[in-house]
């Protein structure tokens, strides 16, 4: 955006945000202008249920495909954009919005955040963030009122980690309000839409991303892990790739053989993703913990874990996850030959006790309730 456009958009957003407030209006928005996904898109889903008049910003059309009936595309930065979100009463946003935004009046935003973190993040890896995200963050929390958590020590970081003071509603991801409902029916949409064969079973692989953005990690051979989850778990077995949105755009430069794995980087939805999956691959990315809510089998594959813990490190013992970890091809396909249901169960659920995870399906419901209530 040339020098001259952002001015004009700066003075934008100072001048319409003294316009009066519309009831029952929201502008939700993930990950800068994704489709319709995540908690954001789960609260704009009730939102509309109760009537009210939900906008998406979007980065382009397709993007906009991904909405329901009765939402709004709005495109980012654009005018429409910035005078939607100046007359709204609500935002929604899971990601950090930059330092140009602001927010004047009765509007209340929700930060809903994008995961339960395993890497350590905000105030905690300051040293590893550019500066310039580090003072819209720190916006972000200033205009915030409300964070959403799904356990008491991601309350507990919120208040010390990421420059925030204010209240948290600890009910949950509202992303993952899903999974506690039926898989059949978000199955078939995925396999229609992603041009599936129905004879196969679905794993889904989504690692994270490195800080210098290369490919190097990603070596997992999936023909060999798809003959061990059918050997474990029987049938055919299909990986559907789904790398971090930062490296999305990239996926073509993985080489991957279409008789075992298919780019689904491009789906907006991983929660949807999860539904149709019967097993979860990862490494470090918080899918793991949104994934738990399933039961289903995950493990990890971290076949860099030393260069990984010295460039952001943990919050926790890596042996404290209820996950199998493997970090070799050769120790993937045994830990995956020798899963243990009910051992996986066992951690599981000491894990959740420790950290006080608490998912219960209605966190869409529960901040759609504090909007109206606060509203």
């Amino acid at each position: 955006m040339s020098i001259v456009k952002k001015l004009i958009r700066n003075a934008l957003w100072q001048a319409l945000s003294f316009l009066p407030k519309q009831k029952k209006k929201a502008v939700c928005q993930s990950f800068y202008g994704r489709g319709w996904s995540d908690s954001p898109g789960a609260i704009g889903s009730e939102l509309l249920k109760r009537g009210w008049r939900v906008y998406w910003t979007v980065k382009s059309g397709e993007d906009a495909l991904t909405l329901p009936e009765g939402a709004t595309p709005i495109i980012s930065d654009s005018l429409r954009a910035i005078y939607h979100q100046c007359t709204a009463c609500a935002w929604v946003d899971n990601a950090r919005k930059w330092g140009y935004t602001k927010k004047r009046g009765a509007t209340k935003y929700i930060q809903t955040w994008h995961g339960f973190p395993l890497k350590r993040i905000e105030a905690d890896a300051e040293d590893a963030l550019d500066g310039s995200y580090v003072l819209a963050a720190k916006l972000d929390s200033k205009i915030c009122d409300l964070f959403l958590s799904n356990s008491s020590f991601l309350t507990e970081l919120y208040h010390k980690a990421f420059w925030y003071d204010g209240p948290v509603l600890e009910c949950g991801f509202p992303r993952n309000d899903m999974l506690f409902g039926p898989a059949g029916p978000v199955e078939e949409k995925v396999r229609e839409l992603l041009h599936l064969p129905g004879n196969k079973r679905l794993a889904l692989y989504a690692p994270t991303f490195r800080r210098d953005m290369g490919f190097e990690a990603y070596d997992m051979d999936y023909a060999r892990v798809c003959r061990a989850l059918g050997e474990r778990f029987g049938g055919e077995w299909l990986i559907l790739a789904k790398l971090h949105p930062n490296l999305a755009a990239r996926a073509g430069e993985l080489s991957l053989d279409p008789e075992y794995v298919v780019n689904a980087s491009g789906y907006a939805d991983i929660q949807e993703l999860y539904l149709a999956c019967g097993a979860l691959i990862t490494d470090y990315s918080s899918v793991m913990f949104d994934y738990m809510n399933t039961g289903r089998p995950c493990f990890l594959y971290v076949n860099d874990l030393e260069a990984y813990r010295g460039d952001r490190n943990f919050y926790f013992d890596l042996d404290l996850l209820p996950f199998a970890r493997a970090e070799t091809n050769d120790s993937l396909e045994s830990v995956i030959l020798s899963y243990d249901e009910a051992a996986q169960l066992e951690r599981t659920e000491r894990f959740c006790k420790e950290l006080g995870i608490r998912e219960n399906g209605t966190a869409a419901e529960q901040a759609a309730d504090w909007l109206e209530r606060e509203g």
